[in-house]
Formats: C-alpha cells, sequence, structure tokens
C-alpha cells in the first residue's frame, strides 16, 4: 500500500499507526514542528521529509518515525516492545536521565596530555583495529571529541548515548569501524560487490571514495593523484605496517580535491567576496599564525574559511550573497579549526583579544550571535560536511555518501591535529613491529 493511499483513509490511519496520531499528521501538514529527538536527546526542531510522515532533526539529521504510543518522533532503529513502536519517553522513561548524562560527558574537557594517553592506550579494540588494517581510522576516531563520534554514529544509524560504551573513546572508535551491518567496514562492502572476500582495510574504503568523487569517467589515476594507485597485497601491507607513507599523501590529496571541488562551485560574485575579505585584517591576522604554517594544515585552512563563508553568507535565508563580517569569518574559522584539546585557545589569543561577534542582517543592524548550548550536538562541526556534500550533490542515503561524511571529518581532524604537534603515524608504529 502506499503512502497516499494510507493517509486518504482515516480509518486505514487509525488501524496502522492508532487514533491518539492524529495530532502528529497536523503537525506533519505543517512540515515543523519542536519535539525531543531519540538520536541527539535534545530538544529540536524537526522537518518532515517530502509528504510521509518521517521527521528529521535539524541538529543531528538523524531521521525518526512516529511513537505508536503519543506520536512523538522515534528513531527508526528503536526497541520495539509488544510490536509497538515507542520512545524512550513511553517505554525507557529515561530521556532526562539521558540528557543529563549526555551533557556531563559532553562538556568534560580535554588535555593535549590526556589526548596522548588515549591514543598511547593498549586495549583490545586497538590490537583489533591494527589487525584489520584500520589502525590509521581509529586513531583518528580515538582522538576526536566525544561529541564528534556521536554525530558520526548517529550519521552511521545508532546513538552511543544508550549504550554501555559511552565515555570510552577506544570501544566508541572501534564500535564506529567494525559494528555490524552499520559500521564503516559493513557498508564498505555493500558500496562496492566483493565476491572475492578480501578485507577491508583503510585504503580500500578511501580508494572507492577517491575514484568515484575526484577522477571523472574520462581521466585514469595518474592523471589526478601524485600517491600512486596501490595493488591489493601493496595496500595489505602497508596497512598493517607503522610506516603509510602513500597513505597519508592520498588522504592529502584527497581531503584537498574535496575542498577545490567546493571552491569550483561558488559564483564569481562570492569568489570576489571572499577574496576581499581575505585581505581584512582579521584574516591576515589569523593566516600569519605560526601553527598555521605548516603545509598539512593549508588544505583544512582552505576549506575552513570556504565553509565558514558559505554558511555565514546564507545565514540570513539568501542564495548565498548573504553580507558576511571578517570578525564573524574569523570567528566560525577558529571554531572549525579547534576541537582538539582545552588549550588550543592560547593558538588563537591573537586574534581573539579583540575579537566582536555578530550578526548583521539585511537591514544593517548587527545582533549578538547565538553560542551553541554546552553538551549540544551542534558542537560537532559538522555544518560544512554537510554542506559540502549539498553542493557537490552526493546523497547522503547512498553507501558512498553515508562513508564520506565520516571518513572526510576525520581527514579533517588529522589537520588540526597537526597544529598542536600531533602525528597518527608516530602512534601507529608501537602497534607493529617497526
Amino acid at each position: 500500500m502506499s503512502w497516499a493511499a494510507c493517509c486518504a483513509n482515516k480509518q486505514m490511519q487509525d488501524m496502522v499507526f492508532g487514533q491518539s496520531n492524529s495530532s502528529m499528521y497536523r503537525d506533519a501538514a505543517k512540515g515543523r514542528r519542536e519535539a525531543s529527538c531519540q538520536w541527539c536527546f535534545e530538544l529540536v526542531q524537526m522537518f518532515v521529509i517530502g509528504k510521509s510522515v518521517t521527521w528529521v532533526c535539524c541538529n543531528c539529521k538523524g531521521v525518526s518515525d512516529a511513537c505508536e504510543k503519543c506520536g512523538q518522533p522515534v528513531r527508526q532503529q528503536t526497541i520495539r516492545k509488544d510490536n509497538f513502536k515507542t520512545c524512550s519517553i513511553c517505554f525507557l522513561k529515561n530521556f532526562k536521565k539521558v540528557e543529563k548524562a549526555k551533557v556531563s560527558m559532553m562538556t568534560k574537557p580535554r588535555t593535549l596530555s590526556q589526548l596522548q594517553k588515549d591514543l598511547e592506550k593498549v586495549t583490545q579494540f586497538r590490537t583489533d583495529a591494527a589487525k584489520a588494517g584500520m589502525i590509521r581510522p581509529f586513531l583518528y576516531l580515538v582522538s576526536l571529541p566525544q561529541v564528534s563520534r556521536l554525530q558520526i554514529a548517529i550519521n552511521l544509524g545508532w546513538t552511543f548515548l544508550v549504550e554501555a560504551c559511552l565515555g570510552d573513546a577506544h570501544a566508541e572508535a572501534w564500535e564506529i569501524i567494525a559494528r555490524k551491518g552499520l559500521g564503516l567496514r559493513d557498508r564498505m562492502t555493500r558500496m562496492r560487490d566483493t565476491w572475492m572476500r578480501r578485507e577491508v582495510n583503510w585504503y580500500s574504503l578511501l580508494l572507492p571514495l577517491c575514484e568515484d568523487l575526484c577522477v571523472p569517467a574520462y581521466m585514469n589515476w595518474s592523471e589526478e593523484f601524485v600517491s600512486p594507485k596501490m595493488s591489493y597485497a601493496e595496500a595489505l601491507s602497508e596497512c598493517h605496517s607503522g610506516k603509510a607513507g602513500h597513505l597519508d599523501g592520498m588522504e592529502n590529496e584527497f581531503s584537498d580535491k574535496i575542498g577545490k571541488q567546493q571552491r569550483a562551485r561558488m559564483s564569481s560574485l562570492q569568489a570576489c567576496s571572499l577574496a576581499e575579505l581575505k585581505n581584512s585584517e582579521p584574516i591576515r591576522k589569523l593566516l600569519a599564525l605560526p601553527c598555521l604554517q605548516n603545509q598539512t594544515i593549508q588544505p583544512l585552512l582552505s576549506y575552513a574559511i570556504d565553509s565558514s563563508y558559505l554558511l555565514l553568507a546564507r545565514r540570513d535565508g539568501s542564495d548565498g550573497t548573504g553580507v558576511v563580517e571578517p570578525d564573524d569569518l574569523l570567528f566560525d574559522v577558529i571554531t572549525m579549526l579547534s576541537g582538539v584539546c582545552s588549550e588550543e585557545e592560547q593558538l588563537f589569543e591573537e586574534c581573539i583579544g579583540t575579537l566582536k561577534v555578530g550578526v548583521k542582517g539585511r537591514d544593517g543592524i548587527v545582533t549578538e550571535r547565538d553560542a551553541n548550548p554546552p553538551g549540544s550536538i551542534l558542537n560537532a562541526n559538522m555544518a560544512g560536511v554537510w554542506l559540502t556534500m549539498d553542493l557537490l550533490d552526493i546523497d547522503t542515503s547512498t553507501p558512498a555518501g553515508t562513508i564520506l561524511a565520516p571518513s572526510f571529518q576525520m581527514l579533517l581532524h588529522k589537520a588540526r591535529l597537526s597544529m598542536h604537534g600531533v602525528k597518527i603515524e608516530d602512534y601507529a608504529r608501537s602497534d607493529f613491529n617497526v
């Protein structure tokens, strides 16, 4: 039965969804509602998808159906009891408890020394990642902030907030890689027909993304990438060793090419406006910072400036031609470059000192900007990645689109780590005999 036929028959609606859900249909007709998200456990605005009764969270982009008991949006893969899809408010009765635990966990500061201890820590999860040829993405995930790992899990189809592994960086990282049916490895096998049942490692996960997104059909690999295309045996050897020169080069090229593709989608008006902003005093002071002079950081820096500008230009509801102030751009770029440790404010203190951030509307009036609430999923810094996927017309429901968001987020974080002198290679060598 089609959705249209079901919605056209009130008696059929009551039979399938229950009579208590009439309010849910009224809200669906409006296209938006305020509700408690069962993915990120925040009170959010939800928007209806198309003409269905499926909702998407404005903050974490988690997709939800309606609770068959109270009509509240509930994540699609939630627990069922007595064949009814029920939300945590009706069934688990623990929404406030989970919300409080989440805020406490997400607001816990992490120093650079604590980050290094997490990267050096020896666990069974780390051993399994090394054996699977996934030690590099494992360490990238471990080094990510807690809120970013939660957002990646939500993108892949589940949430850590109701699981025992919450707060364990190694357990969460391995879940993202190896969770049955939803992790990066299993999604990769669905992305490509692996009839030979070969091992899914970090190289075999990145390679199809590079080929599909960066190599046109009329060109070959060597015409686009400087890093050589490895055979299966060479890739397997590199993924199982502490020396990953070709892998490192391919990661850098891939993130740089995605940024260049986004820049190519800018209009001439946007490109001229951004060029003027780069010559402003706040941005010139930022570009002169010693921590941003490393060559590894340049792709992230260019991407952060482009994405921040495009987001700000769309902020007032325009078609990307909104007015962007230099201080606003500086604030958003620093936010996108942050997320490693609690001491990173010292890197940008020369720029932050006199920073005055506001919102200049179409009427020319400047108002103060709202900061993200503490512990909110909005602090995961994913807005730029979602904008990139939208500009490049990448469907997030496809296997490639699902894998790209977490993979690209990890590669951006690799550049953030380099600002603090942290190299993943230095921590990966201890897992192998080198």
